[in-house]
């Protein structure tokens, strides 16, 4: 099933400034430091050093199985920074019309600047990611992007047009450099998944990640309430010295971020336009994401339309065909661009004869009133290239993107329409 994710509520996480319980505090602090975690765990887990690029050079399909509802329509380009010792500077090549992306996240995971198509001039750029405590000069046409973490994570995404163009697009990621000062690395072996550590292991992990001593300015209030719990982010945590609390709260911490927090959908489709990206004092809200939907883009560059249910509310299944209908004028409003992607129910792409696993906005052929209709059925209809395979048997979901959304998408003014299964 989708996870549909919406803003946490009031009751889901006490405010920063209402004196809570002891068990409360310990459960508040996990949620609070779930996300640093988050990325520290996947930092490591990449065998990556900081402040170097780690281009994916291929497209993923239906044998792919390393993340669910993995995205064909661009190439990752992945870096963890590390600014402590100086400003890391990204050179970026002539992009020319090609959409592009690089999101860069603060260690707790919000984004605090998004260079490229939206943002910047793509004719060739550079941009500086600094720490919070950095000063000094860069040279003149650098954009500056101040962290509020020393640490923190970029995630480019490059405009891919099919299998065709991987070429141009594999030599652009070549042509993107990174000048840093050196930083040493962590050598600390770190569990495979956070689910699998101890309370006291979590805390260890913290404690040894970069940036867990740098909480944003908003955090203070909630952490002038934790310290009357005695926990703050520069002190240890030995659990052998905490309420007994403090170990039983980690279970409960994992059971409250698996929790299904549903937004109401329109015409079948769930998607999440609030609270995504910059999460305030919403530390339940930020750590959920961080858990289902680490490195969550801002609404303004990316939106994510989903649905597993036709227009009467059934489930998509294999067995039966459907039609996505746009009536003319109104197609997914996106700046950039936009696609669809099919994934079976464990959230992978479907194997195909045609090894297609998503249809793109530009390359759809209009029927003559300028409306588009895409096929989602086993086999190919008589328009292939509206063509979208869906399993031969078996439940599926759909998955829409928008790149750059229209105001009137983050508006909440527009909706993809319902999936119609054919001959209703």
């Amino acid at each position: 099933m989708i996870i549909a994710l919406a803003v946490a509520t009031a009751a889901s996480l006490v405010s920063p400034s209402t004196a809570v319980s002891a068990d409360q505090a310990a459960l508040n602090a996990y949620l609070y430091t779930y996300p640093l975690v988050s990325v520290e765990v996947t930092k490591r887990s990449s065998g990556v050093p900081a402040n170097q690029l780690s281009h994916m050079p291929v497209v993923p399909d239906a044998s792919f199985t390393g993340v669910v509802r993995p995205n064909v329509d661009t190439l990752y380009t992945s870096m963890f920074f590390d600014a402590s010792a100086g400003p890391v500077v990204v050179t970026v090549p002539d992009m020319g019309e090609r959409y592009h992306l690089f999101q860069l996240m603060d260690a707790w995971t919000n984004v605090e600047g998004s260079p490229g198509t939206r943002t910047i001039d793509s004719s060739g750029y550079r941009f500086a990611i600094a720490g919070p405590d950095w000063h000094g000069s860069l040279p003149d046409g650098t954009h500056l992007y101040r962290m509020p973490t020393d640490a923190g994570w970029m995630l480019g995404r490059i405009q891919l047009n099919g299998t065709d163009d991987l070429p141009a697009v594999r030599a652009l990621q070549q042509q993107i450099s990174v000048e840093s000062p050196a930083v040493a690395q962590p050598r600390e072996t770190v569990p495979e998944v956070i689910s699998g550590l101890t309370a006291q292991q979590y805390w260890d992990l913290y404690y040894a990640s970069a940036s867990h001593d740098q909480p944003r300015p908003q955090d203070r209030k909630f952490l002038r309430e934790m310290k009357r719990h005695g926990w703050s982010p520069d002190r240890p945590v030995d659990l052998a010295k905490m309420p007994d609390a403090w170990e039983s709260a980690w279970p409960r911490a994992l059971a409250a971020l698996d929790t299904d927090l549903g937004v109401t959908p329109v015409n079948g489709w769930s998607v999440i336009l609030d609270g995504i990206g910059e999460y305030g004092t919403d530390y339940r809200n930020r750590a959920i994401f961080a858990r289902h939907l680490l490195a969550a883009n801002l609404p303004e560059d990316a939106v994510y339309p989903s649905t597993e249910v036709d227009a009467e509310g059934r489930q998509l299944v294999g067995e039966n065909t459907y039609v996505l209908h746009f009536p003319a004028g109104q197609l997914p409003p996106a700046n950039a661009f936009w696609s669809l992607t099919a994934y079976n129910a464990q959230g992978y792409l479907i194997d195909n004869p045609v090894d297609r696993y998503a249809v793109r906005g530009e390359q759809l052929a209009r029927n003559a009133d300028g409306s588009v209709d895409i096929h989602l059925r086993p086999t190919p209809p008589q328009t292939e290239s509206n063509w979208l395979p869906t399993p031969a048997s078996g439940e599926f979901s759909l998955m829409l993107r928008l790149y750059w959304p229209g105001q009137e998408v983050l508006d909440g003014n527009w909706h993809p329409p319902a999936v119609q299964r054919a001959g209703d």
